[in-house]
């Protein structure tokens, strides 16, 4: 799987200016931040077609990648676009320094 970052980019922002409704929108900001990490998903992606030919260090590799990476991109664009902030929902202390 190969996808083209900037075509998805430039989607995502056309669309978001085309139902701004007038209102100002970083719509910009809010498709980088929807396509910086898909890299990241494309890796994870070929890993998920085949995770038996990943080694236990490789899978740990690529998790830790992906979970320091996406997570604040969606929290940002969620913020930007409908003003949601990331919360622990589960408990663990996942927002907390």
């Amino acid at each position: 799987m190969t996808l083209d970052a900037g075509r998805i980019r430039q989607a995502i922002q056309s669309a978001l200016e085309a139902t701004a409704d007038g209102e100002p929108r970083r719509s910009g900001d809010i498709a980088f931040h929807l396509t910086d990490w898909i890299q990241d998903l494309e890796r994870f992606y070929r890993f998920c077609e085949r995770p038996e030919a990943y080694s236990p260090e490789e899978i740990e590799g690529l998790l830790m990648e992906i979970l320091v990476h996406v997570p604040n991109h969606v929290a940002a664009a969620g913020k930007l676009l409908v003003d949601v902030t990331v919360s622990d929902v589960f408990g663990v202390g996942a927002v907390s320094g």
